[in-house]
């Protein structure tokens, strides 16, 4: 954990960020702004795997100290009761990055986004799979989950922000949280 003057706790770095709010872009665009199968949607679409690819090096080469690091996810029964038990007291603790409920929604994101780089890739790519209905079902599918995902991602800051009276939209945007 980092400290920062004015009583701030360092959270997210900066290329943490830059995945988070790339991938934001990139799932705006691809899925409510250009149509499937256009040239700015498979660049949008490698960007964001691209992205997928940098955060997931970048979780195992962040050091153990970092809240980016995959070395700190604790998805056991134990963790998930301890962060419930917390919300519902109103005391997420200041100086803590993802809790499990927030790393299962990050792979979740990698699996979907993956599958969609792949599929995406598989039928714009390989010409024995173009217009492959099942691939096309298979790439919708994802993508809708993703937007699902997403909508209950954006729910859960809001709702686990007012509830466990802790700063995560501004860490999101600035990489510090008031202590």
């Amino acid at each position: 954990m980092k400290t920062i003057t004015n009583n701030d706790i360092y959270i997210w770095d900066p290329l943490v960020r830059l995945c988070h709010w790339g991938l934001v872009a990139a799932f705006v665009i691809n899925y409510f702004i250009v149509e499937p199968g256009r040239l700015i949607h498979e660049i949008a679409g490698y960007c964001a795997l691209a992205l997928i690819v940098v955060r997931i090096f970048w979780g195992f080469k962040a050091s153990a100290s970092s809240f980016a690091s995959f070395k700190t996810v604790k998805l056991t029964r134990q963790s998930f009761q301890t962060h419930i038990k917390q919300l519902n007291a109103n005391q997420l603790p200041k100086a803590h990055g993802h809790n499990p409920f927030g790393w299962l929604m990050v792979f979740a994101v990698i699996t979907l986004i993956t599958g969609l780089g792949v599929t995406g890739f598989l039928m714009e790519e390989i010409d024995a799979l173009f217009g492959n209905s099942q691939l096309e079902w298979a790439h919708s599918l994802m993508a809708d989950a993703l937007y699902g995902c997403a909508l209950v991602h954006i729910a859960a800051v809001f709702w686990t922000q007012h509830k466990g009276r802790i700063q995560l939209i501004r860490p999101m945007l600035t990489g510090k949280r008031k202590r």
